[in-house]
């Protein structure tokens, strides 16, 4: 900006009285500023607002819109120190099972070397190896496929209501593993922590303990198909001897071997878990085994003659705390939309502008800010559309089996005429008047769970294709929104540019201000240069 020296013979305070001037002029732009902050605030009420409906849509509605919701089981163990389990889609009944295997990896325990005084950071060719031999290992790098049954199996282990009937097919996990290949090269300058970061690198769990002085090595994944070996291609002393480690074969991998007297290296095969489920021997590579809509977590194995059973039956409590915690978060969504919507007026509240801001303490000024915000959704048509829907997508009677249904045949019920439509859940303990009143969701969930899950999942689906309509995207909304958010975002576009506008105007304005201003006063100087040469002039005479 320009050096402006003015009035220095008017004597008039011109930046002053510019900024007067100025201050009339800006009074359009600082209105549009106003109304683009205040669009903001409505803006991001709303993405919040759309935030906490779109949890409810695809974290409640979602799952209650689905008739298997509310076939939820619930499996229990005789024995949880050998073998707990979940139930999915597994019919109720009792299960039983032996656990004669569990899954392990292989591991390698060498030798102990304390008598070299090895660290990490010792070379290889100080522990006794000779440098320029390879090692390569092989392993798999994929996990095994999860545990396969035969058709046979499948029908043995759904027999849960007569398991003494259960056929004895036995069935063993899919292999989809591939083996890969790892080359290590040992040089002059390998120290120990570099060959196990080697080790590491092609796939295994590796260290050396200096404490013990042994490397202890292993598969990451369980499972006869995770073995792994090791092989140097120098034999005797020089080779992996010199760490107190043997050459792995696939044959030492696959059987095994353990030192008597534990001081050699010792070789823990890895295995498959293996159980017997009602008549149906099942095979894994891990301990976690999902069959016939149970997964079983395998702890122990059993002894001879030893019964496991597992009892599974419908959860109706966990089906209760589903709809339940649907009905909190709506009741808390649709208090909130009415509230903002019935909001008092903000009248008399007007945007602050910075001088107003300048005589107001942070506190008034939030206070004043908070009137105005707590108004932004009075009377707002897109609210209220979304309020109708809330409500009667939930009031609608739907049909099952030929007989009708609604919310309140299964105690959800609608409170007085002032709560605006909030549910109620009979019997609910955390719910005031409701808590002594029949449970009759409770009741019906365990009676009929099958009609429950028909009839509830299609009332909770005129919510959820409601909401999915209005999150539709448009000209002018985006998807998964439920608000006018594209003509909200051009609004504010459009205040940008105005804005922007204004101030080339403005800014133009000011100039040509201190140019008249300017003008006036070389004016003024060229009048008193003249005025003192005439006086000069009658002086002289």
């Amino acid at each position: 900006m320009p050096i402006r020296m003015s009035g220095m013979v008017s004597g008039l305070d011109t930046d002053a009285i510019i900024k007067e001037m100025m201050s009339a002029q800006s009074m359009k732009k600082t209105s549009i500023e106003q109304q683009k902050e205040k669009l903001t605030w409505k803006k991001e009420k709303w993405e919040e607002l759309n935030t906490k409906i779109y949890a409810l849509y695809t974290e409640k509605l979602s799952s209650l819109k689905l008739e298997g919701t509310y076939l939820a089981k619930k499996a229990a163990s005789s024995n949880p120190d050998k073998a707990d389990a979940t139930a999915t889609t597994a019919s109720a009944g009792s299960y039983e099972l032996t656990v004669s295997k569990l899954a392990s990896s292989q591991f390698v325990t060498g030798a102990d070397i304390s008598s070299k005084g090895l660290k990490k950071s010792s070379t290889l060719a100080e522990a006794g190896m000779t440098v320029g031999q390879r090692i390569t290992v092989k392993l798999n790098k994929e996990e095994t496929a999860a545990a396969s049954e035969t058709s046979e199996s499948t029908e043995a282990a759904g027999e849960a209501e007569n398991p003494e009937n259960a056929g004895a097919a036995e069935s063993t996990a899919e292999t989809v593993a591939a083996t890969s290949e790892f080359t290590i090269e040992i040089t002059d300058d390998m120290t120990i922590g570099d060959f196990t970061g080697k080790l590491q690198e092609a796939g295994l769990n590796a260290n050396f303990d200096t404490a013990t002085g042994r490397f202890y090595i292993s598969a990451k994944n369980s499972g006869e198909n995770s073995k792994f070996t090791m092989v140097s291609d120098l034999a005797g002393e020089g080779g992996l001897t010199a760490l107190g480690l043997d050459n792995i074969d696939d044959d030492l991998a696959t059987t095994g071997r353990t030192a008597p007297d534990g001081s050699s290296m010792a070789v823990v095969a890895a295995k498959d878990a293996e159980l017997v489920l009602n008549g149906a021997t099942i095979k894994s590579a891990s301990n976690t085994i999902t069959a016939n809509g149970l997964t079983i977590n395998l702890k122990g194995t059993t002894s001879e003659g030893e019964r496991i059973t597992i009892s599974v039956s419908n959860d109706a409590d966990k089906v209760y705390d589903k709809v339940k915690e649907f009905v909190t978060s709506y009741n808390e969504l649709l208090k909130e939309m009415y509230e903002g919507y019935t909001a008092k007026s903000a009248r008399g509240y007007a945007m602050l502008t910075d001088e107003e801001k300048e005589a107001m303490s942070e506190k008034q000024i939030e206070l004043w800010e908070d009137k105005i915000k707590s108004a932004l959704f009075r009377n707002d048509t897109t609210l209220n559309t979304l309020m109708t829907n809330f409500r009667t997508s939930l009031q609608e009677t739907v049909e099952v089996d030929g007989k009708k249904y609604s919310l309140s045949n299964f105690g959800i019920v609608t409170g007085a005429y002032t709560e605006h439509g909030i549910l109620h859940i009979n019997g609910n303990t955390e719910d005031g008047e409701y808590a002594n009143k029949e449970d009759e969701l409770k009741k019906a969930l365990e009676a009929d769970p099958e009609t429950v899950g028909k009839a509830l999942s299609k009332i909770f689906s005129k919510l959820y294709d409601s909401l999915s309509s209005q999150m539709s995207a448009s000209s002018i909304s985006s998807a998964l929104t439920l608000y006018n958010d594209k003509q909200i975002q051009s609004q504010l576009d459009s205040y940008s540019k105005q804005i922007s506008s204004w101030e080339e105007r403005l800014q133009d304005l000011e100039d040509r201000y201190y140019k008249q201003f300017s003008t006036m006063e070389s004016s003024l100087a060229s009048l008193q240069s003249k005025q003192n040469q005439l006086a000069g002039l009658l002086g002289m005479s």
